[in-house]
């Protein structure tokens, strides 16, 4: 009797294991089974709800992660089951999906915060959405990325005004930067008389411009500045590594990476809020 019981529970798990019915983990009857079970069930069958009946919470999250990962659509209940970076990233999902910054609001980590409100405010061109970035230099990037778009848009520079840098002299150059975008984009030469670089202007109204002139610039910050347009303009990102300060350095691969649609230049900037805003801006 007893040997016909075991060969009956080896002839049982051997059809539990080759069972492929949805419903086949609740036949198990050690727990941990039936978890695994169902994660595999849950996966097979693209249905999130077998993840809510794991017992084991870390399992039951490895469940939600599979799911999500495979392109399943979420909601914020979801989402709130969810801990760490694997919660934070779903309601970054849902955030960039639908274009709800109130998704953003609820993710924990300031920096996967702030680069989904960033996200957001770039992808709809709304820079008051930047307004509730926790990083001022986030928020300044976040709102100078909008301002030109507005500017070219709308065929005003007062927008190209609004930027804000952490320098005069850069902030200057970016304003410059912008206005000549608006000139070249509405092919309007009149416009590059708002630019006060004056080898910006000549680039503006000429289209061309001698980086070798710049060396013969005395003063310090008129020099850099000439340095730091030519190399902009240039589009070569050689030129942006013989500038002479990080700021400007990581100012010129970000407007290089995003003239050239290159992704791959927002590698060479030092500043990692920087990096990582370079990369939504190229990559839309």
């Amino acid at each position: 009797m007893r040997k016909q019981l075991l060969l009956l529970l080896v002839l049982l798990s051997g059809c539990i294991l080759e069972n492929r019915s949805p419903d086949r983990c609740y036949h198990l009857w050690d727990p941990s089974q039936k978890d695994n079970c169902l994660v595999l069930v849950a996966v097979e069958t693209k249905n999130m709800s077998k993840c809510d009946e794991i017992t084991v919470s870390s399992l039951s999250e490895k469940c939600y992660a599979l799911l999500i990962g495979a392109g399943l659509p979420v909601n914020s209940s979801t989402c709130a089951k969810l801990s760490g970076n694997l919660m934070d990233e779903c309601f970054g999902r849902m955030a960039a999906s639908s274009n709800d910054t109130s998704m953003c609001m609820r993710i924990n980590s300031s920096y996967l915060r702030d680069s989904c409100l960033s996200g957001i405010a770039i992808a709809m061109e709304r820079p008051e959405i930047c307004d509730s970035i926790s990083l001022n230099i986030s928020r300044n990037t976040c709102k100078n990325q909008i301002y030109p778009n507005l500017a070219i848009q709308n065929g005003d520079t007062a927008f190209c005004r609004l930027i804000v840098t952490d320098t005069p002299e850069s902030q200057q150059d970016a304003v410059d930067r912008c206005i000549f975008s608006v000139a070249e984009e509405l092919n309007d030469t009149t416009l590059c008389n708002q630019i006060v670089n004056p080898f910006a202007k000549d680039l503006c109204k000429t289209g061309s411009i001698d980086p070798a002139l710049c060396n013969q610039i005395t003063e310090s910050q008129g020099k850099q500045a000439c340095l730091y347009v030519a190399a902009v303009y240039s589009k070569n990102p050689d030129a942006c590594k013989n500038l002479p300060s990080v700021s400007l350095r990581d100012n010129c691969y970000t407007q290089v990476a995003k003239d050239t649609n290159n992704p791959s230049l927002c590698t060479y900037i030092a500043t990692e809020v920087l990096r990582e805003q370079c990369m939504q801006i190229v990559k839309g």
